[in-house]
């Protein structure tokens, strides 16, 4: 973070990254609505940037611009919403100015408005411990983070965890696991269109046994962080099935990528996938095999696993 504090004003600049999941097992649907979800999730060194200015006021108020045109910018925004959250919760009487960079595309399962909400958490905490002001606690932070959205309490731990219940519960994972994932290198991969959350808790609900049961996947996350099982044999996602059932280019190229022995899996509700490669030589040819199914102007993206 880049942080300049003067007078009455402070400024400073955000790193917002992206997600992907490892390992998602949706196990069912809890007595409150949500669904019940055990996750291997990293944020990767690919993201947006988010700038935040500060300044002392009458009352408290939150500015947002975005270089995304097709985003809105009201409190429909987490980012707005998180800043907004912020100055209510801490009682400080500060104009917010946030400008959003965008990198991250929408509606690709990749956390971008999450992890966007909670980088400005953080950012306003920053600030507010550099000017003396008493901000939010770290248990505050998370507890308002999980009000925004389920996946947006891992993007404050800034690496990878283990997530449980609809994504509010989170779980360290060990320093020899945490080992293994920092810097393994991957290829982000996007076609034209997106998958919508809802369709896709939806389609699973709607087809008899899509749901894991709970001692499978434990099973296959302890495993793994045991040393007894790779990264590429963990990977799963129970979203995938019904969405490459749908979305038939999504099927194609993974199937197409895993015949070269390419290990790749999509992420989040989707539609973004990853591959994870171990040269620039396979990362090259990816790149090449999605410019070759989706077209030059697909979403394609370097990226390593933030450890």
């Amino acid at each position: 973070m880049k942080v300049f504090v003067c007078g009455t004003m402070g400024q400073i600049e955000v790193f917002s990254p992206a997600k992907i999941n490892l390992f998602l097992s949706v196990l069912g649907k809890m007595s409150s609505g949500f669904h019940e979800l055990a996750s291997l999730v990293a944020p990767v060194d690919f993201g947006d940037r988010i700038r935040i200015e500060v300044e002392d006021a009458a009352e408290g108020a939150v500015e947002l611009s975005c270089s995304d045109s097709s985003l809105p910018t009201d409190r429909s925004n987490l980012a707005y919403a998180a800043a907004e959250g912020f100055l209510l919760r801490s009682g400080l009487n500060w104009r917010v100015k946030v400008e959003l960079e965008k990198r991250i595309p929408h509606g690709a399962g990749l956390g971008g408005g999450s992890s966007n909400a909670s980088s400005v958490l953080l950012g306003l905490s920053e600030l507010a411990a550099e000017r003396g002001a008493l901000g939010l606690s770290r248990g505050e932070r998370l507890e308002l983070a999980a009000e925004l959205g389920s996946d947006c309490p891992l993007f404050l731990e800034g690496k990878p965890v283990v997530m449980r219940g609809r994504g509010e519960l989170l779980a360290p994972i060990s320093p020899r696991a945490r080992e293994s994932l920092a810097g393994r290198e991957l290829v982000l991969f996007k076609p034209s269109f997106s998958i919508g959350t809802a369709w896709a808790y939806r389609s699973l609900s709607e087809a008899a046994g899509a749901f894991d049961e709970r001692e499978w996947s434990e099973g296959r996350l302890a495993a793994w962080e045991a040393g007894e099982l790779s990264l590429e044999s963990l990977l799963h996602n129970s979203f995938q099935q019904p969405s490459f059932h749908k979305f038939p280019a999504l099927g194609a190229l993974c199937k197409a990528l895993e015949e070269r022995e390419v290990a790749c899996l999509m992420s989040g509700s989707g539609s973004c996938c990853f591959a994870l490669v171990d040269s620039d030589e396979a990362a090259d040819w990816v790149v090449s095999q999605v410019r070759a199914c989706w077209g030059e102007r697909s979403f394609a993206q370097r990226a390593r696993l933030l450890g």
